[in-house]
């Protein structure tokens, strides 16, 4: 059963964040890419862990950004070729991801914690203004999501 609604928070929330990608694009002054959530799985996962956290699960925020200095090293997500830098969310004994499109993987991906894509690093190397931004970010569209869930919910009554 679990693993089903956490299937469905992601699903959710990729739904609901999927507008936010051109919002927090445009804010960074780029153009949106191909792939909308591309450079958005920090914050994404953020949101993502809030989200699981907020409907009753454990979940942990987790990266992984290979080192310029061994970059086949394996850490973050391996993509078939190269280990990629990467955010998702632990939850349970799954990896959930909403952001391994960007990598051609599905846009909703809910994995065991030993599949061999996923590696986690040993900290989050962003700097701490990323870290406050990514919070921020966060934080500035959560009241939105209550928003809409509290619609969702009078609306199925």
């Amino acid at each position: 059963m679990s693993r089903e609604a956490i299937l469905a928070i992601a699903t959710d929330v990729r739904a609901f964040l999927e507008p936010v990608w051109r919002e927090w694009h445009l804010v960074r002054g780029g153009e949106m890419p191909s792939i909308a959530s591309e450079n958005t799985c920090g914050r994404s996962s953020l949101f993502l862990q809030r989200a699981l956290i907020d409907a009753g699960f454990a979940a942990d925020w987790v990266s992984g950004v290979p080192s310029p200095d061994h970059p086949d090293d394996p850490v973050g997500f391996f993509d078939g070729e190269i280990w990629r830098s990467h955010a998702w969310v632990q939850c349970e004994d799954l990896i959930v991801d909403i952001t391994a499109d960007q990598f051609g993987d599905r846009p909703v991906t809910v994995v065991s914690l030993h599949d061999d894509r996923y590696q986690q690093g040993l900290r989050d190397p962003a700097l701490p203004e990323f870290v406050v931004a990514r919070t921020e970010a966060v934080a500035a569209i959560w009241p939105r999501w209550i928003a809409a869930r509290n619609c969702v919910i009078l609306w199925h009554g």
